[in-house]
């Protein structure tokens, strides 16, 4: 049975500190900085992140990150509209699983370090516990076209260890 936790309405700015909370993603691999708006009953989320030289993907001779390494980044917004959800819930973060990473593309060839990224991601599908998402991941913040476009679908579980069990 899992622990009750209290549902609880959360602002549309979310940052790092409180995000954290929500997502199964820790240290280097959390790669958000924070979620500027989000509607739990559209399932739709805004986030950015800060490209810094200390991002587990930075490449030096680049001065930024590979545009592929969006799709984690567009990943890491889903999973954190879904801890969103579930903390208004009142149910605890649940670990998911990227299931497939379709037309993917990008404009760019990398994200440059000093700049804000921003993804956009919107649900398009929903079965049970797999999810679809449209996203769209932006170089700046005042980009109108993206830099890179994807559609990702995940699922999400509530015991990570039944997933591997031997029947």
């Amino acid at each position: 049975m899992e622990p009750e936790v209290k549902p609880e309405k959360m602002p549309q700015l979310i940052d790092h500190d409180q995000l954290i909370e929500l997502l199964p993603h820790k240290g280097k691999m959390f790669l958000l900085s924070r979620v500027t708006q989000h509607d739990v009953h559209e399932h739709t989320i805004t986030s950015e992140y800060d490209v810094t030289s200390d991002c587990i993907f930075y490449e030096e001779e680049a001065d930024g990150v590979p545009t592929w390494v969006g799709f984690e980044f567009m990943a890491q917004g889903i999973s954190a509209i879904t801890g969103i959800t579930n903390k208004e819930l009142g149910r605890r973060p649940r670990p998911g699983f990227i299931l497939s990473v379709r037309d993917f593309r990008a404009a760019v060839p990398y994200l440059k370090s000093g700049t804000t990224i921003m993804m956009k991601i919107k649900e398009d599908f929903r079965s049970d516990k797999t999810y679809s998402y449209n996203c769209e991941l932006y170089a700046s913040r005042t980009d109108t076209l993206p830099a890179a476009t994807s559609t990702i679908t995940v699922m999400e579980t509530e015991d990570i260890m039944n997933l591997f069990k031997d029947d």
